[in-house]
């Protein structure tokens, strides 16, 4: 088929959803990716320190959980690694830290070993996995997680040094938002995970020489066109075209897809209908910076405890926390010196080479039913809607959500396995 008989289709945002969808549908259709950054991407997002390829955003994956994207990976024939993700904690205020690299770690201090308190917050997090595997999810759908750990009288430290760290630090939740996080979404994420589990959990993965590879083979034999820097955006639906204005310029599109985040979508729609409006306005965004840094003082304080992912806790100086990504135990970088990545420090780390403000999606109840509702206005007007904040907000939900739109724009998948999979979709 000719670039001239092809319909044309813009395609907003370019994330792993945004992306996705341009490469997926540029075999049929003609394809118009629209960002407003200075770098396509989104979350994955890599940096060149010191000759060595450092990801700032998107990090890790897994074979299990991420069915569609390893077959995108493999498609575009990406390497990737063994990743290692071990979990720290460390109250500042307090002399209490333990990490879950192994037995060793748990038991930091050997007086651990004969502290009842201690003893009692181990096995307290035992019966809170082993009660969490239990419950029915069809029993759980106006229910906080923190509705669940008041009901079962869960102890304040297992709450602040265990459960609500992980939330944060797996959706980069804030401090308030966390008890509002829904119940089933937890369960149904960290079963699928097998993170309830202290073994059998899946052999997670990081792509070599960073996740800007994949971007950069997307790019290399990209059929589609690519608009960077529009700053100015306004999408306008008439009966049987789009009229895109952007940057002084217009242009007629048969199609839009919105592949931004969902808190963009009523910004840059003109005249969007009362379903539109009640569904995209129940969803939250968090603002969150992270900075690349060599900086120690935002690990534990017993280098012995260092891990992949380490929460930092202060309940005195800062009531608040940050959580530092070890790059070198990620990717396996074989330095000398440590790279870290800081998800909003207390204060500036010293001499940081980077710093970048993400968005990431918050999750409550009615988020959850919102995100039900998308399916129903797909298509309608000639506008579709894909992105991670549909599933679980990462790239697995992102890619997934662009293949439904594929699949109803008819379009069949370039990679092997061709099947339609929306496990992570509320579809």
């Amino acid at each position: 088929m000719s670039e001239v008989s092809k319909k044309k289709i813009a395609i907003i945002g370019s994330g792993i959803s945004g992306l996705s969808a341009s490469y997926i549908l540029s075999k049929k259709y003609s394809i118009t990716l629209f960002e407003k950054n200075d770098y396509l991407g989104g979350h994955t997002r890599t940096l060149k320190i010191d000759g060595i390829n450092i990801d700032t955003g998107f990090i890790v994956y897994n074979d299990k959980n991420y069915l569609q994207f390893k077959s995108f990976l493999n498609h575009l024939k990406i390497k990737s690694k063994n990743s290692n993700m071990s979990f720290a904690f460390t109250n500042l205020n307090k002399d209490f830290e333990y990490s879950g690299r192994n037995l060793l770690t748990i038991f930091s201090k050997i007086l651990r070993l004969f502290s009842f308190s201690f003893w009692r917050f181990v096995l307290e997090i035992r019966r809170f996995y082993k009660l969490c595997k239990k419950l029915d999810l069809n029993s759980l759908e106006d229910l906080t997680i923190d509705d669940f750990l008041k009901k079962n009288k869960f102890s304040e430290s297992l709450i602040n040094y265990h459960i609500y760290p992980l939330i944060c630090s797996i959706w980069s939740s804030n401090s308030k938002d966390v008890k509002k996080f829904p119940l089933k979404a937890f369960i149904s994420f960290f079963n699928n995970h097998n993170l309830f589990d202290f073994s059998n959990r899946p052999q997670w993965k990081f792509i070599e020489n960073g996740s800007v590879s994949y971007i950069n083979k997307i790019l290399k034999n990209k059929k589609f066109k690519t608009l960077i820097k529009v700053k100015k955006i306004k999408i306008f639906r008439k009966k049987n075209n789009v009229i895109i204005k952007y940057d002084k310029k217009i242009a007629s599109f048969d199609k839009v897809i919105f592949a931004t985040n969902a808190n963009e979508i009523l910004k840059i729609l003109n005249n969007p209908t009362q379903l539109e409006k009640n569904i995209f306005t129940k969803f939250k965004y968090t603002q969150n910076i992270a900075y690349l840094h060599s900086d120690i003082n935002f690990m534990p304080k017993d280098k012995n405890l260092w891990s992949s992912w380490n929460f930092i806790y202060s309940e005195i100086k800062y009531n608040s926390f940050c959580l530092t990504y070890w790059m070198n135990l990620l990717q396996k970088i074989k330095s000398k010196k440590n790279y870290f990545v800081t998800i909003n420090p207390f204060i500036e780390p010293k001499n940081f080479y980077d710093k970048h403000n993400f968005q990431h999606i918050c999750f409550d109840l009615n988020m959850l039913k919102a995100q039900k509702k998308i399916k129903s206005i797909q298509g309608k007007q000639n506008t579709y809607f894909c992105g991670a904040y549909i599933g679980y907000g990462f790239h697995e939900d992102g890619i997934q959500s662009s293949i439904y739109v594929a699949n109803l724009l008819e379009t069949p998948l370039p990679w092997r396995n061709k099947s339609y999979i929306y496990t992570r979709l509320p579809y």
